[in-house]
This record gives C-alpha cells, structure tokens and sequence, in this order.
C-alpha cells in the first residue's frame, strides 16, 4: 500500500509540473540554506569540546581591583600556576600557552615560512589530548626549544625524509635566531579550537618565572590555564584562590582578582583580539540558529501555501476515491506520502549541492569547518529533522483535503471555511514579518558598519604605511633617515605604537582622588605627531628638528633610576589627547607627576581602538633610538607602490635576513570591523533568500484566492472590470496583511537591533528611514508578486470561467 502511495504521487507530481517546480524549487533553497547555517552554527558551538578534560580546563582571567569598570585580561602573573598548584590542591596541573606567528626556516627561503605556532611547556601533554603519530615529543629535551609538527608540515616540507631529529633555525624579528629540535610528529591540530597551530614548541621555565614576583620587581604576564581535579565547585575555589592571593600576595605585587574562565567558552565569549586571534561570537551563534530556523519555517510555510492553493486540481480525485471507499486515514496517508516525496527529492538536490557551496562558505569564513553534513551524527540529527518536518508540515493539507464530504467535492463547492481563512492569513502576515525584521536589520547593521568605517578617526588614514615591528639594531635612524629621501615620503616614523594595536604601548594605574583610571601611553618618535595628523587644538607639538623633547626608550621603561634621569622624565614634554586634559585637570608647561611628564600640548581626540571601546586617557611621549617598534610612513598620493617597492629594496640591503611585512592604516582600522561586514554580507545573502521564498508563497495564496474568486472575476470582466480593477480586488486584502506584518515586525526589529547596537560603545540612532524602506519595500515586492498572478486571471477570457455556468 505505501509503495502504491509513492507511485500515485509520483505520478500526480510529474503531471502538475509547475507547481512541483515551484514547490521543489522553494523546499530545496530554503533547505540547501538551513542546513548550510546550521552546519556554521553547529561547527561554532563544537570549539574545544573534543579534549577529553575539556570540562576540568579554564583559563585564568585577571582583573583590576582598583580601576574601576575595567575589563578582564587574559593574562596573568607567570608565576600564578605553579604558585597554585603548589599551595592549592585542587589544581592539578598548569600550562602556560600562547598562540604566535613565527618563522622557521624549513627550506632554502632566506626569510623563512611563516607559521602559527602553539608555544606551551611539557605539561600541554597532561591537558590536552594530541594525537602523536610520530616520535616520543612527551620526553622532553633539555637545551632545545622542543619542535613538534603536524602531518601537514611534515608531508609538505620533509617528503620522504625523517623529520625527527633535524634543527631548525628560526627567523626571529626580535632578538637573534633560535634552534628549534623536532623531537615528533602530531596529527593536526583540529581547526574547531581556539589554539588552532601549525607546529608546538615546548620550552621549560626558569626558576623565577614560575615563582609569584614581590616588592618592586618587574611582572611577566602571559595566558595560562589550569587543569583542576574532578569534582571542584569553581565558584568556591574562585573565591579560594582570591582569598589566598590577598593574604599572601597583596601589596607585594599588584592588586588583582581572578576568575576563571571554562574552556569550551573561550571562543565564543571571550573579546581578546590581541591575545586571541582565533574567537568567535555567541551573539552571532544566537543570530544565525534563528535565521537557519526561519528559512526552514519559510520554506515549510510556502510548501503548505502552494499544496492547499492545489485543493480545486485535486478535489474530484478526493471525492471519487471517497466514494469508491477510502477512508480519511488513507486519504490522508496518500497526501502525506506526496509531502514526503516533495521532501525526499528536494533534500536529495540540497545533498548534491552542499559540497559545492559549503566550500564556498569556507572560503569566506578563512578556515575549514570540522562539522558538516557528512558527519554521521549530523546527516541522521538532518535526516529525522527534515523527515518530522516534511511530515508535520503535510499534515494540515492532508487533513483538510481529506475533510470535506463527497457530494461537496464533486460540486466543487469546497468552502474556505473561517480556520483555512485565518490559516491563510497568519501564514502571509508570519511570512512578511520576518522578512521585514530581516530587511530592517540589514539596514540598520548596514548603516551601523558605515558608521564606524567612515567615522573620522582623529588622524590622517590616508596614503599612510605601516612595517610590523621589528628589531631595528643600531640601524633604525639610519634607515629611517634613508626611507626619507625616497621619492613620494612626505615622512617617517618609528614608533611603539600604530592605529588598531591596541590603546598605547603601555598603561598606568592612575589615582584621581576618588577613583582610579587607566592611563595609556603612545611612544614615538618626534615625528610621529606629524605622520598621523593629530589635531593641535592648544599649546604646541614636539619639536621634530631636534631630540630635545625626547628620551631614550630605556629611561621611559625604568631602566634607569638616578636622580638625574627621574628629574629628565618629569620635564619631558609629553602631548595629551581633549578628553585626557579634561579629566586629569591638565595645565600646560606645569609638571604634572602624574602624567610623568611636562604637558606641552593638546591634540583632538582620535581612536587608537576600534568604535567597539570607548576612548581612552592616553598622553604621547617622544622617545629616541628605539631599537624595537614599527614604522609610519606617509607617501603623497598615488606615490605608494612606487615608494613600497623601493622602500623593500632599502629594507632588503638594511636587514637582508628579515621578512618585509607592511600594511595599509586604512586596512588595519578596515579589518577592525571584519566581523560586521561579514555580518552585514549575510545579512543581505539571508534576506534576499527570505523574500524570494516568501514571495513564493505568496504566489500560493494568491493563486488560491484567485481560484477560488476565478466566476466572480469572470462576472466582473463581462460588466465591463478593467484589468487595473481586478488586480486591486486580488491585491488589496494581500497588501493589508503585508501593512499588519510590518506593524507587527517594527517594535520586534526595533527591539532586536537596539539590543545588538548595546555592543558598540559608539553606534548610531536606530534610523526611521531604515523602517520606511523595510515597509515600502516589502510592499512593494508584495504588489509585484501578487500582480503577476492577478494579471493572467484579469487577461483570461471570462467565457473560459463562466462556462460551466
């Protein structure tokens, strides 16, 4: 019997084929984009999940007791895991990782391969569970930074070699190269993981890094993570370790708390860019989970519109077959049999089509995705999803198409009925309401992505080149000055700091009476106020034809302590930002200990950070001879790559062994919001997808409107209806439904966007325009569907209608 169903269905769908198009069409995209979301969404919440002690792991967080409202780092005193784990017994074991770029010299290339190394100590192995597939790399070997790669490198860079054993020299840009031993093999690193890495180097520390620094003496922070035994409550052991920091540690170093932070939320909450590179968003997981939901609803409700808008074509075949003595359970088996074969087929093209687009996706994304379709557990979670779906969304026109008696249907005289009235017009106004949300929040994250792109920064963006940091040596004047008299340098500087690197080149604790604030300082050279353009609002800025304004890097980091050299930093002039002098109270030429230094000038604020922090208290200092730091250079336009090309060659000739890394400013402030403007593209990507299946439904209804109206339209044609009075009696219910679903989706959108606008310490007004557009434009797109179906029924002959009369 049920092989008998799927054959009548078949049958029935080849016969209608424009209707079967049309609905395989819609089920097919809004399914191909539910389950390429949900692949992203699931992929998302899979981050370090697979470590077999994921649930025992945090990462430590530290965070200021006296600058009120500041927020958490992930970093913390090198010293505080072993200092744990020897006094606290739930610890059971420590690593302190980072995550860096790193150069190593596997081939000939003077200037080596870049790689994202893992950098940890020997008890990575006690927390995390890599695979090794090649040497003992567990055994540490003294003397070498450990080097442990992955099967990629070995099979890309040692083909047919045996890696282990091999030194391997790095090409460091700070500091003189370094012998790396690879001592194994590991299989990769999975990409679903914050430390995603190409290579591990272990290293063993000093004594005195893994001792709590006292008194006076210079902190070392790095990001470090605990391992803590089974079964440890973290709220009371949180409250532990900051009651035994304050009774052994306060006010011998500084005054912080700690929490701790799990690791399977490291990704996705945590806003660390410059510790953290690879991290995600909940809040988007959250966005798209709802977006991959609406497809598939819009999907299902435009499959159940374009079925009952077929009841008039299959309402003989349902009364014959009840006279002939089918029962309701078979009617509504046949009919639910035909909803699942609409499923099965357009899953089947939604399978052929995920490999082609997911690669896409990946490719957007910059990483490969380690769920997808194709995991075991995934396609059966897809399969018995879409097979409850299709089912439950057949279930309706089964039932109603099995429902009336078979006097009424051979009449045709199948009546609407007030529950598929009120069906028909909760399914237009559901549709149109998450298109118009859906519109609205793509203009609103639009305009808020301009806002920020387009905001003026404080400084000149413009025509202005950034070299990474390096080690200059004793050659950095020099070069500069050589980089100077290239054609189309308008200037150069060297500095600590660039635009996106954060909020200075260091911070400090400073007490305004009542409160304390973070105070940051930008290190450059005399010229650096020139490069960037600040804005000179009084005093004056320093003097870039001599050093008399700066200080060696050395007296400004401490590393003198004389009283002459005190008396030097006290009196170094030093230019503060609008908002430093308002809230410091500042007077120029005075001394002011507090800033370390002589305010000599004010500038107008600039963002050092992206708009998503609010600006900081920050002072620039000039310093002199900088052996570390990056380099500004301002071209005149249209000059750069001439003066790239020739500042490469220079470079080449100064520092032969080391890479030539430089970036745009207008990039590096560009790539701050790389997560907007993603979100903005997809926004745009999932809209169009919504509004094209919503309009297919719409089409259903209006065919069934137009269906069941089609004598009454005949009658009005003979008595002499235009066709511009048809279309307004078929559209104008429609387009009050679409005018209810924009009321409806406003406060929703409005809501929902003000909601995600709370991220951004600057963001705009939630624009009225945005929801004038949103309402025209659905309306529109409303108008142009529903003509078109109301256009044939207007142009068709009204003797073809009538003639059954």
């Amino acid at each position: 019997m049920l092989k008998n169903y799927f054959k009548i269905a078949w049958r029935s769908l080849l016969r209608h084929k424009a209707y079967s198009l049309i609905n395989i069409i819609g089920l097919s995209v809004g399914l191909i984009a539910c389950l390429i979301v949900s692949t992203v969404v699931t992929d998302e919440l899979s981050y370090d999940r697979q470590w077999s002690k994921t649930d025992r792991i945090y990462r430590v967080l530290s965070v200021s007791n006296t600058v009120k409202g500041e927020a958490p780092m992930p970093v913390t005193f090198s010293g505080l895991g072993p200092s744990m784990k020897r006094d606290l017994p739930e610890t059971e074991d420590y690593c302190r990782i980072s995550v860096i770029k790193n150069r190593l010299k596997l081939t000939s290339n003077e200037e080596g391969i870049s790689f994202n190394v893992l950098e940890a100590e020997p008890t990575l192995w006690n927390m995390f569970n890599v695979k090794v597939l090649e040497g003992d790399p567990k055994k540490f070997v003294k003397g070498y930074t450990n080097l442990i790669i992955n099967k990629t490198v070995r099979d890309q860079y040692f083909k047919n070699q045996n890696p282990l054993g091999k030194v391997i020299m790095t090409v460091p840009e700070f500091g003189e190269p370094q012998k790396y031993l690879i001592t194994g093999v590991v299989d990769n690193i999975p990409q679903n993981t914050h430390l995603r890495a190409d290579v591990i180097t272990l290293k063993e520390y000093r004594t005195g890094d893994n001792a709590m620094p006292t008194g006076n003496s210079f902190y070392t922070f790095q990001p470090q993570y605990v391992l803590l035994k089974k079964g440890t409550d973290i709220p009371a052991f949180t409250k532990k370790v900051n009651n035994w920091y304050a009774a052994n540690f306060k006010g011998k170093v500084l005054d912080y708390k700690f929490n701790f932070q799990p690791l399977k939320d490291i990704y996705l909450k945590s806003d660390f860019p410059a510790v953290q590179e690879v991290h995600g968003s909940i809040r988007n997981v959250y966005i798209f989970a709802i977006i991959a939901a609406l497809l598939l609803l819009i999907a299902c409700i435009n499959f159940v519109n374009l079925t009952i808008s077929r009841v008039f074509t299959r309402a003989r075949e349902t009364g014959v077959r009840k006279v002939l003595g089918a029962g309701k359970g078979q009617l509504i088996s046949r009919f639910m049999a035909e909803s699942l074969l609409f499923f099965v087929i357009s899953f089947a093209i939604a399978i052929v089509l995920y490999p082609v687009l997911i690669k896409f996706v990946e490719t957007y994304l910059g990483h490969s995705l380690v769920i997808n379709l194709f995991n075991g557990a995934f396609l059966l979670s897809a399969v018995l999803a879409i097979t409850g779906v299709s089912l439950l969304t057949g279930l309706y026109p089964a039932w109603y198409l099995s429902k009336p008696k078979p006097s009424i249907i051979l009449r045709d005289k199948i009546p609407a009925g007030v529950g598929l009235n009120l069906l028909k017009r909760s399914l237009i106004i559901g549709q149109f309401t998450i298109s118009a949300i859906i519109i609205i929040a793509t203009l609103v994250v639009r305009y808020q992505v301009n806002f920020m792109s387009h905001q003026d920064p404080g400084f000149d963006k413009n025509n202005l080149v950034n070299i990474d940091f390096t080690d200059w040596g004793k050659s950095g004047e020099s070069f500069k000055n050589a980089v100077k008299q290239i054609s189309g340098v308008e200037g150069v500087s060297i500095t600590n700091w660039y635009p996106s690197a954060g909020s200075g080149s260091m911070s400090r604790d400073v007490n305004l009476g009542d409160k304390r604030v973070v105070l940051y300082f930008i290190q450059g050279d005399a010229d650096l106020p020139y490069i960037m353009g600040f804005r000179l609002k009084k005093g004056r800025l320093f003097n870039r034809e001599s050093n008399a304004d700066a200080l060696s890097q050395d007296s400004l980091m401490g590393g003198a302590s004389t009283a002459k050299t005190k008396q030097q930093i006290q009196n170094q002039p030093i230019i503060a930002t609008e908002y430093t002098a308002k809230l410091m109270g500042l007077k120029l030429n005075t001394p002011a200990g507090k800033f370390e230094g002589m305010p000599v000038g004010v500038v107008s604020d600039f963002y050092s950070e992206s708009l998503h922090n609010k600006i900081k208290a920050t002072v620039i200092q000039a310093i002199t001879n900088q052996r570390y730091g990056a380099m500004l250079i301002k071209t005149t336009p249209g000059s750069g790559k001439n003066v790239l090309t020739a500042v490469n060659k220079l470079y080449k000739s100064y520092y032969p062994a080391k890479p030539f890394n430089y970036s745009w400013v207008s990039d590096l402030i560009d790539q701050q919001y790389r997560t907007e403007f993603k979100l903005q593209q997809l926004f745009t990507c999932f809209s169009l997808l919504i509004i094209f299946l919503a309009c297919m439904g719409l089409f259903g209804l209006v065919a069934f409107a137009v269906e069941q109206r089609v004598k009454e339209i005949g009658i009005r044609k003979v008595l002499g209806a235009s066709v511009q009075d048809i279309i307004a009696l078929v559209s104008g219910d429609f387009l009050k439904l679409v005018f209810v679903a924009f009321i409806i989706a406003s406060p929703i959108a409005w809501y929902a966007m003000n909601m995600w606008l709370q991220n951004y310490a600057y963001r705009v007004n939630i624009p009225a325009w945005a929801f004038a557009v949103a309402g025209c434009g659905i309306l529109f797109i409303a108008f142009i569907t529903i003509s078109f179906r109301s256009i044939t029924a207007a142009l068709t002959n009204p003797a073809k209608s009538l003639r059954s009369e």
